[in-house]
């Protein structure tokens, strides 16, 4: 482990380090930024994208990303990665890569005209609000965990910058309203949906083929997923699987007569998750791309993940299970809303589980995401990736910057 990351760890842990440390670390970043774009200008192309604090090449700014180079080719596109994450992620030809935490990230968003990312930055970067735009693009959306400021589970709050965003994204008036109160937003939020969901309202036969042709699954063979959320307690710890897959694929395949494999994913804070052995699984956890995961899927069962509320909108079978709710009650997170008097289908034990996939056919699990989309106030359009292109692309031009040196 570096001593960065340990560090991390003791901050974590001792606030009253955090607040001796943290002005100086904030006083650090905000002069070499200041020095940056004194030197530099800021390029009124140039676009810096990260997700889920570096980590990947994925989710809504991707999309947003690949659709912005698409519909203005001459844009300069940075993403910022961690340092163990930089050389192994895959991205296009005409992205440039950098170190998110040093002082060549700090220039590069320094010099950047728009930031793009799905995380919650803390406020020690400058944001000039005049000439720059910063774009967040939350990662979940219909989540009915509570998160941010809403969390009253937080060991200490810090300052964020929510409150410089220029503008967010949100895909239902549900996900508009919890940036309201979780992280104190008060600017424009664009209600065409997440750009990660665009390829779910298309659902491509051309494209589910390929995926599943990349993930080694034949034709005929039925997907589920299990994607459960991680807790508070096990984070950056594998974590172990509530649901017993193997008895849910022996039901699903005596109940339909037909092969079955499962994709498993652990949630991006966990280091992975220990299931029991069975062929039939894959771990699917390093998959870059949740949303092409959902897109193969024919049944989806989660726990308290806001995958579920994208799921939906493919109108297929989907189920909560719930067999440990007291504890992540009691030990993780509290909900938004009563989840037994939602649309959700939920189950409590295996038993329940498996009485709600005899009782789903087709047609009752169309009505229950769309009872579903309805609960949130879903206004997924399809065309979200290109709305916030649209959005960056009116305003390049809107202050005189100075174009960076090549």
């Amino acid at each position: 482990m570096s001593m960065l990351k340990k560090l991390k760890i003791v901050l974590r842990k001792h606030q009253w380090i955090f607040e001796i440390l943290h002005p100086f670390h904030k006083a650090y970043r905000t002069l070499v930024m200041r020095v940056a774009q004194a030197r530099y200008g800021i390029n009124p192309k140039k676009v810096v994208f990260s997700s889920f604090m570096g980590r990947s090449y994925s989710d809504n700014p991707r999309y947003i990303s690949e659709r912005l180079h698409e519909l203005c080719p001459d844009c300069e596109i940075v993403w910022l990665f961690q340092e163990d994450k930089i050389d192994s992620v895959q991205v296009p030809d005409y992205v440039k890569k950098q170190y998110r935490i040093t002082r060549e990230g700090l220039i590069e968003q320094a010099t950047a005209r728009f930031w793009v990312d799905n995380f919650r930055h803390t406020e020690s970067l400058y944001l000039n609000g005049k000439k720059q735009f910063y774009i967040q693009t939350w990662h979940g959306d219909r989540g009915f965990k509570r998160v941010g400021d809403d969390n009253e589970k937080l060991p200490h709050k810090v300052l964020r910058m929510e409150d410089q965003c220029a503008m967010m994204i949100a895909g239902s008036r549900f996900g508009a309203s919890t940036y309201r109160t979780a992280f104190h937003f008060k600017g424009e939020v664009l209600m065409d949906g997440c750009p990660r969901n665009d390829l779910l309202l298309r659902n491509d036969p051309a494209q589910v083929a390929e995926i599943r042709r990349r993930l080694g699954v034949e034709p005929d063979v039925k997907l589920l997923m299990y994607a459960p959320t991680y807790r508070d307690a096990l984070e950056r710890c594998a974590q172990d699987a509530v649901l017993d897959i193997s008895r849910t694929l022996d039901h699903l395949e005596a109940r339909t007569g037909e092969k079955w494999l499962c994709l498993y994913r652990a949630h991006y804070l966990n280091t992975g998750l220990n299931v029991q052995r069975d062929e039939r699984l894959i771990d699917a956890s390093r998959w870059p791309e949740m949303a092409e995961l959902l897109l193969v899927t024919d049944m989806l069962i989660t726990d308290y993940s806001s995958c579920g509320g994208d799921f939906a909108l493919l109108r297929r079978p989907l189920f909560l299970y719930h067999a440990d709710a007291e504890e992540y009650l009691r030990e993780s997170r509290s909900f938004y809303f009563d989840i037994e008097k939602s649309p959700f289908l939920v189950a409590h034990d295996q038993a329940e589980l498996e009485k709600l996939i005899d009782e789903t056919d087709a047609e009752k699990a169309r009505e229950n995401c769309e009872a579903l989309d309805e609960f949130f106030g879903t206004t997924e359009t399809g065309h979200a990736s290109e709305a916030v292109c649209r959005y960056i692309m009116a305003r390049m031009g809107e202050e005189k910057t100075r174009e960076v040196s090549a």
